[in-house]
């Protein structure tokens, strides 16, 4: 079982100043379906082989890890 997720930051512009919204997701998919987008486009975005085109070029998109105690 996976203990990650991903947290999504939306901001009001391009330059990324001020925060609009965070948000946390389980999955890509789920990401995809809230945005969206294909899911695809995601992680094509989150792995740097495409450039940030419509609502990505607002957003930061990060993998977050569950730490172990």
């Amino acid at each position: 079982m996976k203990n990650s997720g991903w947290v999504v930051y939306l901001f009001t512009s391009n330059e990324k100043k001020e925060i609009f919204k965070i948000m946390e997701f389980k999955t890509i998919k789920q990401i995809s379906y809230c945005l969206n987008i294909d899911a695809q486009t995601i992680s094509n975005y989150y792995h740097k082989l495409i450039k940030p085109r419509g609502i990505l070029n607002n957003l930061i998109l990060y993998q977050s890890v569950a730490l172990k105690l």
